[in-house]
């Protein structure tokens, strides 16, 4: 199975460095892009390759440049270029009817991951083309797992799902940098304030998922009636976390409309 990268920024690097934790031989990934992709080559020892190359070579191409990019990317290839190919795209906010408008002759998924791929830990949601076989489709799904984890959604639930999950690792970091600054408030050295909020992140995740609990089923097992902790639940209560956290969300869909 070749791999092709259109596009060599932080998603396309950490999905390739995903891919070679994962197993896949760097000799079976390509990629250009016109700044980038020689260095994530030189990084990771996978291929540079020119376009023509790189999608003649490919059995899945990952389109991983920005959106208003396609249009110029496209139209100096040759029209058969893509004949029978399969497409995943990252192109956040290129619609699936766009895609397969400016693709008409591929195998089209519209996916959204995020940088966590690089870790294996990426929770992508896809949706797939209308033309697209029952093979193409597994070679996907084989392909997203390599790197995490995949959901089918609808495409109207793309940009809540581009809000949480996609941006969602900027805004944990966030909290962990809150946590972090809390600590150093109250005398910690920042290195060790730092340890202490990646590592209680780490752990409740991790507590949340092994044990398939509910977030509040967490609360209620930590925030006993009357300790300290309910003191603190009831101040982020008091301060409207939970619409604070609501108004990012809608503030990172809502991102160009006004």
């Amino acid at each position: 199975m070749k791999y092709g990268f259109l596009g060599a920024g932080h998603l396309a690097s950490a999905v390739v460095f995903g891919l070679i934790k994962a197993g896949v031989q760097p000799d079976d990934i390509f990629v250009n892009s016109p700044a980038s992709a020689r260095s994530l080559a030189d990084k990771t020892g996978i291929h540079y390759a020119e376009e023509k190359q790189l999608i003649g070579d490919s059995d899945l191409i990952v389109l991983a440049f920005l959106p208003e990019q396609l249009k110029k990317i496209i139209q100096h290839l040759p029209a058969d270029c893509f004949q029978n190919k399969l497409i995943i795209s990252f192109l956040g906010s290129t619609s699936l009817d766009e895609l397969q408008k400016s693709l008409p002759a591929a195998e089209i998924v519209r996916s959204l991951p995020n940088v966590n791929a690089e870790f294996d830990r990426s929770l992508t949601s896809i949706i797939f083309g209308s033309t697209i076989s029952e093979k193409s489709k597994q070679l996907v799904k084989d392909f997203f797992n390599k790197i995490g984890s995949f959901v089918e959604l609808p495409e109207k639930d793309f940009p809540a799902f581009s809000a949480i999950a996609g941006s969602g690792p900027a805004f944990v970091a966030l909290f962990a940098q809150s946590l972090q600054k809390a600590a150093i408030n109250q005398g910690i050295d920042p290195e060790t304030a730092l340890t202490i909020s990646l590592k209680t992140l780490e752990g409740s995740t991790e507590n949340l998922l092994s044990r398939q609990l509910l977030p509040n089923d967490l609360i209620k097992a930590v925030a006993s009636p009357g300790g300290s902790t309910a003191d603190g639940i009831v101040s982020f209560e008091k301060d409207d976390f939970a619409n604070i956290v609501n108004r990012a969300i809608l503030a990172t869909i809502n991102h160009g409309t006004k």
